[in-house]
C-alpha cells in the first residue's frame, strides 16, 4: 500500500484506504486516491444496485446502439451507395482485392492542416497515419486524427438536403442560393468554423466583391484569439506563433497543455521529444515546468509542476517578470513575492541561464494583455519562436459574432448560411443564440449531423467528411496541402465550397475544378503546373510555403502594467475553469465512439465528464466520486457529477465542455452533462465566485484507473483484505522506475541494479560449477521452447520518459485491429476491450503528486504463462517470438487470463459484431479477424502487417530490413516513444534501444522474458527544488 505521512492520514477519508508509513519518502507510491483514504464508501458507491445492474436493454438493441463502434459504413442508408463505390466486377485497372492502397490527403483542423496517409481497401479508407513529408504531422498522429475514419462511416450523419424538416433536393438550394446572389448581400450573412484553406480564402475574396453588403463571421468555441489580440498588442499585426521547442533546454508552461489538447499538440509533441531521447548519461535533455490547476498531459509529462489557481496566472507571469527583471532582463516590473517564489525564482534562473533557448507557453485562452506581456518577454529571451502572417486564415471573432447576434435581433439579416458550426449550443449562453435564430426568416445549415443547430434550420444540408471531398488546407508555418477524397459521399452530402460556390458566383461549379483554379493562378505561379499538381497529390503537400518566418519588432518594453489587476475570490466561492475535452473536443466528437470509450489521461473517466475537484474540497464539503453537485454562477447553474481528482487546485472546479449534447446521435446523445450554460463571451476561460450545493443524487461514472489487476481483492479472507492491498501496492515500484536526471548521471547503472535486486531465489543465480546464471530461463518457472537467436524475432521499446499518456496509441490499435466499443456499463464491468491502455501512477503529496504514466499491452513473453494454462492451445508461440492467438480454436476457459501477470488479455463477454451486416463488417481492416462471443484477445504486435512486409520482402527476393514496417502504436506515436522491431539486428531502432542502460521488463523476476521493454522514466528536476530527504531515484 502506498504511505502518505500523518498530517495527510485523513486525505480523502470519501475513498479508501489507510497507508503505511514510507521508509525512503515522505510520500510513496499510490494509483488512486482511494489507496490513501480510510472510508469504505468508495467502494460501497459502486455496489449500489440501481448503477451496477444491467438496465434490460437486450443485446441486440446495444449492439444496435454501439454499431458505430466498428467503423460503420453499411446501415441501411449508406449501403447502395458503397455497392456502386465498389463495383467488383467493373474494378478498376491496377485494383488487387486485398492488397492496400495508400493516399496523401489532409485533416483540415480550424486554422492548421494534418497531413495523413490514408489506407485503403477496395476504394474505402479504413485507416489513418501521418504524412512524414508534412510539417505539421511528420508521420505521426493524435486521437482525432486516427478515430476519423470512425467518423465518416457514423450511421447517424446527416443525409441529403431538407427544408423545413422534409426531404428536399440540392437543385432547390441551388436556386435559393442563386436568387439570394442577385441581392448584393443586402441581409446576407455567413457563420462559418476557422479555416486555413486558400480556396475558402479566394470565395470569401470574391464573396466581399460580388456581395458588398453581406456579412462573413467566423466563430469557434475554442479558439486562439487571444493568443492573437496579445501578440497583436505585442507586434502591431496579428501572427501565428510557432514554437520550435526542439531547440528550447527550458520551457516553462502556464496554462498551457501544448503536449496535450492545445492546437498543433502532434507537431509539438514531436518537437519537445527531440530533448528527451536519453540515449546514456551523457545525454543532454530540457526541462519543463508547469503552472496549472488542473493536471493535464502536460503537466504529468513537467520535471517540476505548480498547482495555482486559473485566475492567479497572470501574477505567476507577473512575479516571474519581476525575477526576469532581477537577473538582468530589460522589462518594467514592480516587486512581487508569493508562497510560489521559490519555483518561480527556480524557473525564472533556467529562463535567464538558457537565454535564446528558453521559452514561455501560456494558454491560448488566457486574457490578451497575458499573451501582450509574455510576447514581449519571449522576444527578450530571444525565444525559438517564428511567426507568420495570419491574412490566409479565417480566424474566431467575438466582436464579429456578437455583431451578427445584434444584427439579427435588430432583423436585419433575412438569410443566414451556417458552415460547419453549431453555435445554438456551443456559443456564449447571454447571447441565447437559438431564440435568435428563430428570428431569421431563412437559414441555412450545413452539417454532418442533424444537430441543436440544426433543429432551428429552415435549410438542413450534409456536410461531407474530408475523406469525400476536394478541398485545402494550410498548415501553421504555410504550407499548403490538398484536401483529396478518397470515397464518394456516402450519404449525398455537400462541402463549404458546394455551399458557397453558387451563392458567390450563382452558379454551380465542381469543387475539384475550383480548388485547382485556386491552386493554378494563386499557389504554383511558376513551373509546369501539371507537373506539380500531381506531385503534391501524391506527396500530400506542396513544398514551397506561401509565407516565411515574420521578421518581428516589439511596440513596447515588457511591463507587468499591462496584465489585469489581480482578483480574488469572495470567501467560500470557487473559480469554474472550461476546458476542451481529450475525447470530443468542444462536442464535435460527441458521436463517436470510440473517443468516447477511450479513458481520459489522468482521470481515466470514459462516457462522461464530471466537475474536477479537489480533495480538500470533497473533505470538506462531503462530496464523494459520483455525487451530484450544483454548480452557480451568477443566475446560471447546472448539475453534474463530482470527481475527486489528484493535483486540482483547492479553489478551481474544472469543466469539461462537449457533453450534453442533444442532437440525432445514438452513442452520443445525452452522454455526460452540458456545461455550456454556463459561459459566457467573457468568461471563456474561467468564471468566478460559482458556488456549489452537493445534492442527495448519486451518478455512476465508468473509471479504468483501478482495473487490470491493481484493483482491491474482493474475495480476501476476513481480516486479510489489508494484506492483500499492501501487496498490490507494494508492486508498483517494479512497474514504473523513475528517477533525477542528475542521479541518473552519477548512477547510470541505477535501473540495472534494481532488476538484480529482484530476481528471485539467489540461490538459483549460480550453476552448479558456480558460475552466475545469465540467462532468463534461468530464472523461470516455465521451459522455453524455441531457439530465440535465429530469424527475425520481433521486440519492443517504451520510452517512459518521452510517453505523454496522449492515448493515440491506444486509439490506433483500435482503428488497426477491429476492437469494439462495449458501453458504459460494460466498462463499469471491467469488460473494455481495449489491447493498449494507459496506466497512471502518482507518486508524493496528493495537492500537487509527481505522475507516471505508462503504456501497457501484451509484452508478449519468451516464457509466457498464458500459453502453459489453455487446454486447446489456443495462444501459442510463433518462432519469431510473437504470443499469438487462434480465435477459432479458444474455448473461452479465461485460463490464460487468469494466468496473465500483466492482466493484458480481454474476453468478448457479447458478440458485438452478431447483428452487423455483412456491408459494415467491409468497412473494418479486412487484414484482422473479426472475433466473438467467448473469445480471448489481445495485442497481437500487429501481426497482420509483419506478414504483409515478410511477403513482399520474399517477393523481392530479400530479408526484412529495419523499417519495412511499423506497427500501429509505434506509427502513430507523436513522441516517438515506441519503438519495434527485429532484436536479432543489432543495428535496429530496438535493438539500440534494448541496450541502453535505462532498459527494464515489467516484473521482470516473475522470468517470463517479456518481448516488451521499457526504458526508466527520467525527470530533469532543477536540484534547487529537489527535497533534502529525495534520494534521487524512485524504482
Amino acid at each position: 500500500m502506498s504511505q502518505i505521512n500523518k498530517k495527510n492520514q485523513e486525505f480523502v477519508k470519501t475513498n479508501s484506504h489507510e497507508m503505511n508509513k514510507s521508509e525512503n519518502n515522505e510520500y510513496g507510491y499510490w494509483k488512486s486516491l482511494k489507496d490513501i483514504s480510510t472510508e469504505e464508501d468508495y467502494n460501497r458507491f459502486l455496489k449500489q444496485s440501481d448503477h451496477n445492474e444491467d438496465n434490460g436493454l437486450s443485446r441486440r438493441n446495444f449492439l444496435s446502439l454501439i454499431a458505430a463502434s466498428v467503423a460503420l459504413a453499411g446501415l441501411e442508408g449508406c449501403k447502395k451507395p458503397v455497392q456502386k463505390i465498389i463495383p467488383y466486377v467493373e474494378a478498376e485497372i491496377g485494383t488487387i482485392p486485398g492488397i492496400p492502397n495508400y493516399y496523401a490527403s489532409t485533416i483540415p483542423w480550424k486554422n492548421n492542416a494534418l497531413g495523413v496517409i490514408i489506407e485503403n481497401h477496395d476504394h474505402r479508407p479504413v485507416k489513418v497515419e501521418g504524412n512524414e513529408k508534412h510539417p505539421a504531422t511528420l508521420g505521426k498522429s493524435n486521437s482525432f486524427s486516427q478515430a476519423s475514419t470512425l467518423d465518416m462511416y457514423d450511421p447517424d450523419r446527416a443525409r441529403g438536403v431538407r427544408f423545413n424538416n422534409t426531404k428536399s433536393d440540392w437543385s432547390k438550394y441551388l436556386e435559393f442560393a442563386k436568387n439570394i446572389s442577385k441581392s448584393d448581400g443586402n441581409g446576407l450573412a455567413v457563420l462559418m468554423q476557422e479555416s486555413s484553406s486558400p480556396t475558402i480564402k479566394s470565395i470569401k475574396d470574391d464573396f466581399n466583391r460580388n456581395l458588398p453588403n453581406a456579412k462573413w463571421v467566423v466563430y469557434e468555441s475554442i479558439n486562439n484569439e487571444n493568443l492573437y489580440k496579445g501578440i497583436e498588442k505585442a507586434f502591431s499585426k496579428r501572427l501565428q506563433p510557432v514554437y520550435r521547442l526542439e531547440n528550447a533546454q527550458v520551457i516553462v508552461s502556464i496554462g498551457s497543455d501544448f503536449l496535450g489538447i492545445d492546437d498543433n499538440n502532434i507537431y509539438n509533441t514531436r518537437k519537445f521529444a527531440q530533448n528527451r531521447d536519453i540515449v546514456d548519461e551523457n545525454s543532454t535533455m530540457n526541462r519543463l515546468y508547469v503552472a496549472e490547476n488542473s493536471i493535464s498531459s502536460t503537466g504529468s509529462s513537467a520535471d517540476h509542476r505548480l498547482n495555482v489557481a486559473q485566475h492567479e496566472l497572470e501574477d505567476i507571469l507577473s512575479e516571474l517578470s519581476y525575477e526576469l527583471k532581477k537577473l538582468g532582463l530589460p522589462l518594467n516590473a514592480s516587486k512581487v513575492k508569493s508562497p510560489n517564489n521559490l519555483w518561480i525564482k527556480a524557473a525564472a534562473e533556467d529562463l535567464m541561464n538558457n537565454r535564446g533557448e528558453s521559452i514561455i507557453l501560456g494558454g491560448s485562452q488566457l486574457s490578451p494583455e497575458f499573451h501582450h506581456l509574455l510576447t514581449l518577454i519571449n522576444n527578450q529571451l530571444k525565444s525559438p519562436i517564428d511567426y507568420y502572417p495570419l491574412n490566409m486564415s479565417q480566424i474566431s471573432s467575438m466582436k464579429d459574432f456578437k455583431s451578427l447576434c445584434k444584427d439579427i435581433k435588430n432583423g436585419s439579416v433575412d438569410n443566414l448560411i451556417i458552415l460547419g458550426a453549431n453555435p445554438v449550443y456551443d456559443s456564449p449562453a447571454e447571447l441565447n443564440f437559438g431564440e435568435l435564430l428563430k428570428k431569421v426568416p431563412n437559414t441555412v445549415h450545413l452539417a454532418n449531423i442533424f444537430d441543436e443547430t440544426s433543429k432551428l434550420c429552415t435549410w438542413n444540408i450534409a456536410q461531407t467528411h474530408y475523406f469525400e471531398c476536394w478541398g485545402d488546407a494550410m498548415s501553421y508555418d504555410g504550407f499548403v496541402s490538398i484536401v483529396q477524397p478518397q470515397i464518394m459521399p456516402l450519404f449525398d452530402s455537400k462541402s463549404v465550397i458546394q455551399v458557397l460556390t453558387p451563392l458567390v458566383y450563382e452558379k454551380e461549379l465542381s469543387s475539384y475544378d475550383t480548388v485547382k483554379n485556386v491552386w493554378k493562378s494563386n499557389i504554383v505561379k511558376q513551373g509546369n503546373f501539371e507537373r506539380i499538381w500531381e506531385k503534391v497529390l501524391h506527396d500530400g503537400v506542396y513544398e514551397k510555403p506561401l509565407f516565411i518566418n515574420e521578421k518581428t519588432k516589439p511596440s513596447t518594453k515588457p511591463d507587468t502594467v499591462f496584465l489585469n489587476k489581480p482578483v480574488k475570490l469572495d470567501q467560500d466561492k470557487f473559480e469554474v475553469v472550461f476546458n476542451a475535452s481529450s475525447s470530443v473536443y468542444d462536442g464535435r466528437f460527441a458521436n463517436n465512439g470510440w473517443l468516447q470509450e477511450i479513458p481520459k489521461p489522468l482521470t481515466t473517466l470514459t462516457w462522461d465528464n464530471a466537475a474536477l475537484i479537489s480533495l480538500k474540497v470533497a473533505k470538506k464539503l462531503s462530496i464523494k466520486n459520483g455525487q451530484m453537485i450544483e454548480i452557480s454562477v451568477g443566475n446560471k447553474s447546472i448539475k453534474i457529477p463530482a470527481l475527486i481528482a489528484p493535483g486540482q487546485n483547492q479553489k478551481s472546479i474544472s469543466l469539461e465542455l462537449g457533453y450534453g449534447r442533444d442532437f440525432q446521435g445514438r452513442l452520443g446523445n445525452g452522454v455526460g452533462f452540458n456545461v455550456y450554460p454556463l459561459r459566457n463571451s467573457d468568461t471563456s476561460c474561467f468564471a468566478l465566485n460559482a458556488s456549489i450545493k452537493v445534492l442527495k443524487e448519486t451518478y455512476p461514472l465508468a473509471i479504468t484507473q483501478d482495473h487490470n489487476g491493481l484493483e482491491n481483492d474482493k474475495y480476501a479472507a476476513p481480516g486479510f483484505d489489508e494484506l492483500s492491498n499492501n501487496e498490490v501496492q507494494s508492486r508498483i515500484p517494479d512497474l514504473v522506475k523513475q528517477s533525477t536526471f542528475d542521479y541518473y548521471k552519477d548512477n547510470p547503472d541505477w535501473v540495472q541494479k534494481k532488476i538484480e535486486e529482484h530476481k528471485p531465489d539467489k540461490k538459483r543465480d549460480l550453476n552448479p560449477d558456480g558460475t552466475s546464471k545469465k540467462n532468463w530461463e534461468d530464472h523461470s518457472m516455465y521451459n522455453p521452447d524455441w531457439d530465440y537467436s535465429k530469424g527475425n524475432q520481433w521486440g519492443m521499446s517504451i520510452d517512459l520518459t518521452s510517453c505523454t499518456s496522449c492515448n493515440a496509441c491506444s486509439i490506433a490499435c483500435q482503428s488497426e485491429n477491429n476492437i469494439p466499443v462495449v458501453g458504459k456499463q460494460q466498462v463499469m464491468n471491467g469488460r473494455e476491450m481495449h489491447w493498449i491502455r494507459i496506466d497512471n501512477y502518482f507518486a508524493g503529496d496528493p495537492d500537487n503528486p509527481e505522475i507516471s504514466t505508462q503504456s501497457v499491452a501484451c509484452v508478449h513473453c519468451e516464457l509466457a504463462p498464458c500459453e502453459t494454462v489453455c487446454p486447446v492451445a489456443a495462444t501459442t508461440h510463433s518462432s519469431d517470438g510473437v504470443n499469438q492467438m487462434t480465435y477459432n480454436r479458444c474455448l473461452g476457459t479465461r485460463y490464460c487470463a487468469n494466468n496473465c501477470p500483466y492482466k493484458v488479455r480481454k474476453f468478448n463477454f457479447y458478440n458485438y459484431t452478431r447483428d452487423l451486416p455483412e456491408v459494415v463488417q467491409m468497412a473494418m481492416n479486412p487484414d484482422v479477424s473479426i472475433r466473438f462471443r467467448g473469445v480471448m484477445e489481445k495485442c497481437t504486435y500487429c501481426y497482420q502487417r509483419v506478414s504483409a512486409a515478410r511477403i513482399s520482402a520474399e517477393n523481392e527476393n530479400r530479408e526484412i530490413k529495419d523499417g519495412d514496417f511499423q506497427v500501429a502504436c509505434q506509427q502513430s506515436c507523436p513522441a516517438d516513444a515506441i519503438k519495434f522491431g527485429d532484436i536479432n539486428d543489432p543495428n535496429s531502432a530496438v535493438s539500440k534501444a534494448k541496450r541502453r542502460n535505462r532498459d527494464y521488463a515489467l516484473l521482470a523476476h516473475l522470468g517470463t522474458a517479456p518481448r516488451t521493454t521499457y526504458l526508466a522514466k527520467i525527470r530533469n528536476q532543477n536540484p534547487k527544488l529537489v527535497s533534502n530527504s529525495y534520494d534521487g531515484s524512485q524504482h
